[in-house]
Protein backbone atom coordinates (compact mmCIF):
# COMPACT_ATOMS: atom_id res chain seq x y z
CA UNK A 1 0.00 0.00 0.00
CA UNK A 2 1.34 3.41 -0.90
CA UNK A 3 1.70 6.05 1.84
CA UNK A 4 -0.89 8.33 0.26
CA UNK A 5 -3.50 5.54 0.49
CA UNK A 6 -3.71 5.76 4.30
CA UNK A 7 -7.05 7.66 4.29
CA UNK A 8 -8.59 4.59 2.57
CA UNK A 9 -7.45 2.25 5.34
CA UNK A 10 -10.39 0.74 7.26
CA UNK A 11 -9.96 1.82 10.90
CA UNK A 12 -12.41 -0.85 12.07
CA UNK A 13 -10.13 -3.48 10.60
CA UNK A 14 -7.20 -1.86 12.38
CA UNK A 15 -9.08 -2.07 15.69
CA UNK A 16 -9.85 -5.72 15.02
CA UNK A 17 -6.19 -6.43 14.27
CA UNK A 18 -5.20 -4.68 17.49
CA UNK A 19 -7.67 -6.79 19.48
CA UNK A 20 -6.19 -9.96 17.96
CA UNK A 21 -2.65 -8.81 18.77
CA UNK A 22 -3.60 -7.90 22.36
CA UNK A 23 -5.70 -10.97 23.15
CA UNK A 24 -3.45 -13.49 21.40
CA UNK A 25 -5.89 -15.05 18.97
CA UNK A 26 -8.95 -14.73 16.77
CA UNK A 27 -11.36 -16.45 19.17
CA UNK A 28 -10.37 -14.27 22.14
CA UNK A 29 -10.59 -11.13 19.98
CA UNK A 30 -14.04 -12.17 18.71
CA UNK A 31 -15.26 -12.56 22.28
CA UNK A 32 -13.83 -9.18 23.30
CA UNK A 33 -15.35 -7.41 20.29
CA UNK A 34 -18.67 -9.31 20.45
CA UNK A 35 -18.18 -10.51 16.86
CA UNK A 36 -18.18 -13.93 15.27
CA UNK A 37 -14.88 -15.70 14.75
CA UNK A 38 -15.39 -15.70 10.98
CA UNK A 39 -16.01 -11.93 10.97
CA UNK A 40 -12.73 -11.32 12.81
CA UNK A 41 -10.81 -13.67 10.48
CA UNK A 42 -12.34 -11.98 7.43
CA UNK A 43 -11.42 -8.53 8.77
CA UNK A 44 -7.80 -9.59 9.35
CA UNK A 45 -7.54 -11.11 5.89
CA UNK A 46 -8.95 -7.94 4.33
CA UNK A 47 -6.50 -5.74 6.23
CA UNK A 48 -3.49 -7.85 5.22
CA UNK A 49 -4.67 -7.77 1.59
CA UNK A 50 -4.97 -3.98 1.61
CA UNK A 51 -1.57 -3.55 3.29
CA UNK A 52 0.07 -6.10 0.99
CA UNK A 53 2.05 -7.72 3.81
CA UNK A 54 1.38 -10.30 6.49
CA UNK A 55 0.71 -9.22 10.06
CA UNK A 56 0.97 -12.66 11.64
CA UNK A 57 2.89 -15.87 11.13
CA UNK A 58 0.54 -18.86 11.26
CA UNK A 59 2.31 -21.38 13.54
CA UNK A 60 -0.03 -24.33 13.84
CA UNK A 61 -3.15 -22.89 15.48
CA UNK A 62 -1.22 -19.95 16.91
CA UNK A 63 -0.80 -16.46 15.51
CA UNK A 64 2.60 -14.86 16.03
CA UNK A 65 3.15 -11.23 15.06
CA UNK A 66 5.48 -10.55 12.17
CA UNK A 67 7.95 -7.68 12.47
CA UNK A 68 5.53 -5.52 10.48
CA UNK A 69 2.63 -6.62 12.66
CA UNK A 70 4.49 -5.72 15.85
CA UNK A 71 5.35 -2.27 14.48
CA UNK A 72 1.73 -1.65 13.48
CA UNK A 73 0.44 -2.86 16.87
CA UNK A 74 2.76 -0.48 18.75
CA UNK A 75 1.88 2.43 16.46
CA UNK A 76 -1.85 1.84 16.88
CA UNK A 77 -1.49 1.61 20.67
CA UNK A 78 0.40 4.92 20.68
CA UNK A 79 -2.24 6.64 18.54
CA UNK A 80 -5.03 5.28 20.75
CA UNK A 81 -3.30 6.59 23.90
CA UNK A 82 -2.74 10.01 22.34
CA UNK A 83 -6.35 10.33 21.16
CA UNK A 84 -7.58 9.28 24.61
CA UNK A 85 -5.33 11.91 26.17
CA UNK A 86 -6.66 14.63 23.87
CA UNK A 87 -10.27 13.66 24.64
CA UNK A 88 -9.49 13.73 28.37
CA UNK A 89 -8.04 17.24 28.00
CA UNK A 90 -11.12 18.40 26.11
CA UNK A 91 -13.39 17.00 28.83
CA UNK A 92 -11.21 18.51 31.55
CA UNK A 93 -11.74 21.98 30.06
CA UNK A 94 -15.51 21.59 30.28
CA UNK A 95 -17.23 23.27 33.24
CA UNK A 96 -19.10 20.05 34.05
CA UNK A 97 -17.59 16.58 34.13
CA UNK A 98 -18.51 14.41 31.15
CA UNK A 99 -17.26 11.09 29.87
CA UNK A 100 -17.13 7.65 31.42
CA UNK A 101 -15.47 5.65 34.16
CA UNK A 102 -14.64 1.99 33.55
CA UNK A 103 -14.50 -0.01 36.76
CA UNK A 104 -13.30 -3.59 37.08
CA UNK A 105 -15.01 -5.48 39.90
CA UNK A 106 -14.78 -8.95 41.41
CA UNK A 107 -18.13 -10.73 41.40
CA UNK A 108 -18.49 -10.98 45.18
CA UNK A 109 -18.20 -7.24 45.83
CA UNK A 110 -21.14 -5.91 47.85
CA UNK A 111 -23.76 -4.52 45.49
CA UNK A 112 -25.01 -2.39 48.37
CA UNK A 113 -21.61 -0.72 48.76
CA UNK A 114 -21.37 -0.15 45.00
CA UNK A 115 -24.88 1.33 44.93
CA UNK A 116 -23.92 3.75 47.70
CA UNK A 117 -20.81 4.96 45.84
CA UNK A 118 -22.56 5.30 42.49
CA UNK A 119 -25.62 7.05 43.93
CA UNK A 120 -23.48 9.81 45.42
CA UNK A 121 -21.07 10.10 42.49
CA UNK A 122 -23.73 10.16 39.75
CA UNK A 123 -25.84 12.67 41.66
CA UNK A 124 -22.87 15.05 41.75
CA UNK A 125 -21.87 14.40 38.13
CA UNK A 126 -25.05 13.76 36.09
CA UNK A 127 -23.26 13.76 32.72
CA UNK A 128 -20.83 10.99 33.65
CA UNK A 129 -21.46 7.37 32.72
CA UNK A 130 -20.06 4.35 34.59
CA UNK A 131 -19.38 0.95 33.05
CA UNK A 132 -18.81 -1.96 35.46
CA UNK A 133 -16.90 -5.02 34.21
CA UNK A 134 -16.91 -8.15 36.35
CA UNK A 135 -14.04 -10.62 36.26
CA UNK A 136 -11.03 -12.10 37.99
CA UNK A 137 -8.08 -10.12 39.34
CA UNK A 138 -6.04 -11.23 36.32
CA UNK A 139 -8.77 -9.91 33.98
CA UNK A 140 -8.76 -6.58 35.82
CA UNK A 141 -4.98 -6.22 35.69
CA UNK A 142 -5.01 -6.96 31.97
CA UNK A 143 -7.76 -4.40 31.47
CA UNK A 144 -5.78 -1.73 33.33
CA UNK A 145 -2.56 -2.47 31.43
CA UNK A 146 -4.36 -2.36 28.07
CA UNK A 147 -6.23 0.85 28.90
CA UNK A 148 -9.69 -0.77 28.94
CA UNK A 149 -10.25 0.00 32.64
CA UNK A 150 -9.64 3.09 34.75
CA UNK A 151 -9.82 1.39 38.16
CA UNK A 152 -10.35 -2.06 39.60
CA UNK A 153 -11.36 -3.26 43.04
CA UNK A 154 -9.66 -6.44 44.18
CA UNK A 155 -9.33 -8.81 47.11
CA UNK A 156 -6.07 -9.54 48.86
CA UNK A 157 -3.52 -7.23 47.24
CA UNK A 158 -1.03 -6.20 46.30
CA UNK A 159 0.47 -9.00 44.15
CA UNK A 160 0.40 -7.04 40.90
CA UNK A 161 2.91 -5.96 38.21
CA UNK A 162 5.02 -2.92 39.03
CA UNK A 163 2.99 -0.89 36.52
CA UNK A 164 -0.07 -1.27 38.78
CA UNK A 165 -0.44 0.71 42.01
CA UNK A 166 -2.52 -1.03 44.70
CA UNK A 167 -3.92 0.94 47.62
CA UNK A 168 -5.82 -0.63 50.50
CA UNK A 169 -9.27 0.95 50.32
CA UNK A 170 -11.06 -0.63 53.28
CA UNK A 171 -11.58 -3.91 55.11
CA UNK A 172 -14.71 -6.01 54.92
CA UNK A 173 -15.81 -8.63 57.46
CA UNK A 174 -16.61 -12.14 56.28
CA UNK A 175 -19.43 -13.81 58.20
CA UNK A 176 -21.08 -17.22 58.24
CA UNK A 177 -24.76 -16.79 57.38
CA UNK A 178 -27.64 -19.29 57.40
CA UNK A 179 -31.43 -19.33 57.59
CA UNK A 180 -31.66 -20.59 61.18
CA UNK A 181 -29.24 -20.91 64.06
CA UNK A 182 -27.47 -24.29 64.17
CA UNK A 183 -28.78 -26.77 66.68
CA UNK A 184 -26.33 -27.32 69.49
CA UNK A 185 -24.85 -23.83 69.45
CA UNK A 186 -22.10 -22.27 67.39
CA UNK A 187 -19.23 -24.58 68.25
CA UNK A 188 -17.34 -26.43 65.55
CA UNK A 189 -19.14 -29.73 66.18
CA UNK A 190 -22.53 -28.12 65.58
CA UNK A 191 -21.30 -26.25 62.52
CA UNK A 192 -19.76 -29.36 61.00
CA UNK A 193 -23.26 -30.87 60.72
CA UNK A 194 -24.50 -28.03 58.49
CA UNK A 195 -24.53 -28.14 54.70
CA UNK A 196 -22.73 -25.39 52.82
CA UNK A 197 -22.57 -23.52 49.56
CA UNK A 198 -19.08 -22.32 48.67
CA UNK A 199 -17.33 -20.74 45.71
CA UNK A 200 -14.15 -22.37 44.40
CA UNK A 201 -12.98 -25.95 45.04
CA UNK A 202 -9.35 -24.85 44.98
CA UNK A 203 -9.82 -22.47 47.93
CA UNK A 204 -13.12 -22.88 49.81
CA UNK A 205 -13.98 -19.79 51.81
CA UNK A 206 -15.40 -21.91 54.64
CA UNK A 207 -11.88 -23.30 55.17
CA UNK A 208 -10.54 -19.81 55.84
CA UNK A 209 -13.44 -19.00 58.16
CA UNK A 210 -13.08 -22.23 60.18
CA UNK A 211 -9.28 -21.90 60.42
CA UNK A 212 -9.65 -18.32 61.64
CA UNK A 213 -12.16 -19.17 64.38
CA UNK A 214 -11.31 -22.75 65.36
CA UNK A 215 -7.72 -23.35 64.23
CA UNK A 216 -6.13 -24.92 61.18
CA UNK A 217 -6.61 -28.48 62.45
CA UNK A 218 -10.37 -28.21 62.02
CA UNK A 219 -12.00 -28.41 58.63
CA UNK A 220 -15.41 -28.99 57.10
CA UNK A 221 -15.88 -32.33 55.35
CA UNK A 222 -16.07 -31.70 51.60
CA UNK A 223 -19.20 -33.86 51.49
CA UNK A 224 -20.97 -31.12 53.50
CA UNK A 225 -20.38 -28.62 50.67
CA UNK A 226 -23.44 -29.34 48.53
CA UNK A 227 -23.14 -26.50 46.00
CA UNK A 228 -20.11 -24.93 44.33
CA UNK A 229 -21.30 -21.51 43.14
CA UNK A 230 -18.13 -20.30 41.41
CA UNK A 231 -17.94 -16.51 41.70
CA UNK A 232 -21.70 -16.13 42.11
CA UNK A 233 -22.22 -14.59 45.54
CA UNK A 234 -25.88 -13.82 44.75
CA UNK A 235 -26.58 -17.54 44.28
CA UNK A 236 -24.89 -18.33 47.60
CA UNK A 237 -26.91 -15.60 49.29
CA UNK A 238 -30.22 -16.84 47.89
CA UNK A 239 -29.48 -20.46 48.85
CA UNK A 240 -28.74 -19.33 52.41
CA UNK A 241 -31.99 -17.30 52.51
CA UNK A 242 -33.91 -20.34 51.24
CA UNK A 243 -32.48 -22.49 54.01
CA UNK A 244 -30.64 -24.79 51.61
CA UNK A 245 -27.13 -24.21 52.96
CA UNK A 246 -24.95 -21.94 55.07
CA UNK A 247 -22.32 -19.78 53.38
CA UNK A 248 -19.55 -17.28 54.09
CA UNK A 249 -20.21 -13.84 52.64
CA UNK A 250 -19.19 -10.20 53.17
CA UNK A 251 -21.11 -8.74 56.10
CA UNK A 252 -22.32 -5.90 53.88
CA UNK A 253 -24.23 -8.36 51.71
CA UNK A 254 -25.76 -10.19 54.66
CA UNK A 255 -26.69 -7.27 56.92
CA UNK A 256 -29.92 -6.10 55.18
CA UNK A 257 -31.31 -9.65 55.35
CA UNK A 258 -30.17 -10.13 58.93
CA UNK A 259 -32.02 -6.96 59.93
CA UNK A 260 -35.20 -8.31 58.33
CA UNK A 261 -34.83 -11.65 60.11
CA UNK A 262 -34.24 -13.59 56.88
CA UNK A 263 -30.71 -14.65 57.86
CA UNK A 264 -28.74 -15.16 61.04
CA UNK A 265 -25.01 -14.64 61.49
CA UNK A 266 -23.12 -17.40 63.31
CA UNK A 267 -20.45 -16.00 65.64
CA UNK A 268 -17.12 -17.74 65.81
CA UNK A 269 -14.63 -17.79 68.67
CA UNK A 270 -12.62 -14.81 67.45
CA UNK A 271 -13.38 -11.36 66.01
CA UNK A 272 -14.75 -11.49 62.45
CA UNK A 273 -12.50 -12.66 59.62
CA UNK A 274 -11.41 -9.67 57.55
CA UNK A 275 -10.56 -9.27 53.88
CA UNK A 276 -8.84 -6.21 52.46
CA UNK A 277 -10.41 -4.46 49.48
CA UNK A 278 -7.73 -2.90 47.27
CA UNK A 279 -7.95 -0.22 44.63
CA UNK A 280 -5.83 -1.04 41.56
CA UNK A 281 -4.86 1.58 38.99
CA UNK A 282 -2.06 2.28 36.56
CA UNK A 283 0.85 3.78 38.50
CA UNK A 284 1.64 6.33 35.79
CA UNK A 285 -1.85 6.98 34.47
CA UNK A 286 -2.80 10.62 34.00
CA UNK A 287 -5.23 11.48 36.79
CA UNK A 288 -7.89 13.42 34.88
CA UNK A 289 -10.65 15.38 36.63
CA UNK A 290 -13.17 12.60 36.13
CA UNK A 291 -10.80 9.99 37.52
CA UNK A 292 -9.91 12.21 40.45
CA UNK A 293 -13.61 12.66 41.24
CA UNK A 294 -14.39 8.95 41.11
CA UNK A 295 -11.29 8.05 43.13
CA UNK A 296 -12.34 10.57 45.77
CA UNK A 297 -15.85 9.06 45.85
CA UNK A 298 -14.38 5.61 46.53
CA UNK A 299 -12.21 6.85 49.39
CA UNK A 300 -15.04 8.95 50.84
CA UNK A 301 -17.18 5.82 51.01
CA UNK A 302 -14.33 3.85 52.59
CA UNK A 303 -13.97 6.29 55.49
Amino acid sequence: MKSNEFPNLDLNKLRTFFAIAQSGGVSAAAERLALTRSAVSHSLAGLEASLEFALFHRVGKRLVLTREGALLRDAFADVERRITGVLDEIRDDAPELTGSIRLGLFVGFSRFALTSVLRTFLAEHPRVRVRVVYGSRADAVEGLLEGRLDFALALRGPKTPSAIRSTRLFDQHLVLACRERPRGGSGFRALSRLTFVDFFRSEPLIDRWVAHHFGRRQHIDRARIRVWAGPNSDLALELARAGVAATVLPAGLVEPYRERGELVVVRGLRPPLRDGIWLDELARARLTRIRQAFRAALFDHAR
